[in-house]
């Protein structure tokens, strides 16, 4: 966990110190309120029987057992509170770099796969989970036992020896062992947990086209063995530590005994004898629970270091080094020679293109569903890896460009586009977080989406809901394009602009869109399965067909 808090430029300092703080507080107030306790009682019952009960002092010892007590409650309190703070701070920080470095070092504009998105959450959840489940609770067991074994210390120098041999042997080898023996397991688990949480994704995303097959109740069925087997094999994984957590429960017991047992036989002082004991007692009991701490810490500690690998590759592999990357003004001309790349390693190729875009021009890359215009189209965005000399800038060669200085410059309207939820006004700004509102509704009319926009009493600050919820398909589509207008690039790249448009419409947005192209030192790159005759005229545009 300390190099992912490291390479987060350690968020939260002031509450983790403070949180392990209280916590060993916590810890030694609540032994020290069970040694107290037991020299208060065995003292004063002693009193008693010589006659001395009335001369006895009870006030100290008694506020003593109230304020350990009030210590313990008020340390837990304050753990949990800046433990959580602490935590908070530390989510804040990790959640944006994590899915920013993502986001950076990944091919193309595809999201994540639901099951390696699944993957990454549960890593985020038991590395923000690890200080509260694992660092608090190991220094409150350690601060306990160092305040016990000193009440054995100062009770009987024979008991002391006997409790720190039964502390390593009960609390750490068996333990340490157990947990050696549990971690070759896990990752067998681990492995199996990636394939059910991959099958069961797989499920909930194809659960429409399986139901219209009849085959979801098969595959629903699949899952639930799968998931079934996990379980029952997780829960075979902790039945060692439940054995471990009696016996270390049972070993405290015995060193109580054993305490009194000394001072019977040596005449020692019998109400420190029984402090210690109890105070052992709390202490091994602790350690029983720490097991289960044990138990999850090799989980937490490879979740953090694969979020902390994620965070120091963050760049995309193919990225020009900073300090040898040349600027560019302009991406125009944009040359294509002989490009071919794939949407992922070991994907097919896409077919060989070669051509040329200049500032004012249209050009209209046509082909099949499926055939890669979508990845030609990321790879002039500079979302996958090119070989040199197949793309270039301004003259400058693809592979000595950044990527940033590229999607500065072009920007893309999906057939599909995302959006989060929130008001028009907000995914807008998206792509142009300063923009006034005289720049959105001049986006909006360019991409024809102002008529529905502003005909609802909200305008910009009306609502798209959870997967475009609100709006229909072909309005998230244009809303998509005026976001993308609103960037102001150099180069626009439209996927199928005029799917589901009739001619009168896609007339009039190819007129708006020949405007927008006319205010500057601009071109436009068509995506489409193939020339209808709707939209641009096909005599002003420049077809590249694949």
């Amino acid at each position: 966990m300390m190099k992912l808090w490291s390479a987060l430029g350690a968020p939260g300092r002031l509450q983790f110190g403070l949180a392990m703080g209280l916590a060993a507080v916590a810890a030694i107030a609540g032994v020290v309120l069970m040694g107290l306790s037991g020299w208060f009682l065995v003292a004063g019952a002693l009193a008693g029987v010589a006659g001395a009960g009335h001369s006895f002092n009870h006030l100290f010892p008694s506020a003593g057992v109230r304020g350990a007590a009030f210590t313990r409650v008020l340390g837990r309190y304050g753990e949990q509170l800046t433990g959580h703070d602490a935590i908070l701070s530390l989510s804040a920080r990790l959640r944006p770099r994590v899915f920013e470095a993502g986001a950076r070092s990944r091919r193309g504009l595809s999201p994540m796969a639901s099951a390696d998105l699944t993957a990454l959450v549960d890593d985020m959840d038991a590395a923000e989970g690890a200080f509260l489940k694992v660092v608090l609770p190991g220094i409150g067991v350690i601060s306990g036992f160092v305040v016990a074994l000193g009440l054995a210390l100062a009770s009987d120098v024979v008991l002391f020896v006997l409790a720190v041999l039964a502390a390593a042997l009960a609390a750490g080898a068996l333990p340490f062992l157990a947990v050696q023996a549990a971690q070759r397991r896990a990752a067998v688990l681990s492995i199996q947990a990636d394939v059910a949480r991959g099958d069961v994704a797989r499920l909930i995303e194809n659960a429409t086209e399986l139901d219209v097959y009849g085959a979801l109740r098969r595959y629903a069925g699949e899952a639930e063995a799968t998931l079934a087997h996990w379980q029952k094999e997780s829960e075979a994984l902790e039945r060692p530590f439940r054995g471990l957590s009696a016996i270390l429960s049972a070993v405290g017991v015995g060193m109580g005994v054993l305490a009194l047992w000394r001072a019977a036989v040596t005449q020692g002082d019998l109400p420190l004898a029984a402090g210690a004991a109890l105070a052992l007692m709390a202490a091994f009991e602790a350690a029983s629970a720490m097991l289960k701490v044990m138990e999850a810490a090799p989980k937490t500690k490879a979740a953090s270091d694969r979020l902390a690998d994620r965070l120091e590759g963050g760049a995309a592999a193919w990225d020009a080094a900073p300090e040898t990357a040349q600027a560019i003004d302009s991406v125009f001309p944009l040359e294509v020679r002989g490009l071919t790349v794939s949407a992922a390693p070991g994907a097919p190729q896409t077919p060989v293109v070669s051509f040329r875009i200049e500032a004012g021009s249209v050009t209209q890359l046509t082909g099949a569903s499926g055939v890669g215009k979508s990845t030609l189209a990321e790879a002039l965005m500079r979302l996958h890896p090119v070989a040199p000399d197949m793309l270039s800038y301004g003259g400058v060669d693809a592979c000595n460009v950044r990527i940033a200085s590229v999607l500065e410059r072009i920007s893309m309207s999906p057939q599909m586009p995302a959006f989060l939820p929130g008001t028009v006004a907000e995914q807008l700004r998206l792509a142009k977080p300063e923009a006034s509102e005289a720049e959105m509704r001049a986006a909006l009319e360019a991409a024809l989406a102002e008529e529905f926009v502003f005909a609802r009493a909200e305008g910009l600050e009306s609502l798209i809901g959870e997967g475009g919820a609100g709006f229909s398909g072909g309005e998230l589509r244009r809303l998509g394009l005026a976001r993308a207008l609103l960037a102001d690039p150099d180069l626009l790249i439209l996927d199928e602009p005029f799917a589901g448009l009739d001619k009168a419409l896609a007339d009039r947005l190819a007129a708006r869109l020949s405007d927008w192209l006319a205010g500057g030192q601009r071109a436009i790159l068509i995506l489409q399965h193939k020339a209808d005759g709707r939209g641009w005229p096909q005599k002003t545009a420049f077809s590249v067909v694949l």
